[in-house]
């Protein structure tokens, strides 16, 4: 029994931290439009995409 809830928590894990293909949009007073694609965890996509941001845009993750 303890080693499927090991196999579980092993196999959750691992499928959260996953790289893919994220979109990076920004959005200024004017226009949406996509900065760039980037292969990447999550987290570290949201990152890079927020450091694509100034004073007056804005940019996220597609989501």
């Amino acid at each position: 029994m303890k080693i499927t809830v090991y196999i579980f928590l092993f196999s959750a894990i691992g499928f959260t931290s996953c790289k893919k293909n994220y979109v990076c949009e920004c959005k200024n007073a004017n226009t949406t439009y996509i900065a760039g694609e980037t292969e990447s965890t999550r987290s570290k996509a949201k990152k890079n995409c927020q450091d694509l941001s100034t004073s007056d845009t804005k940019c996220n993750i597609q989501q």
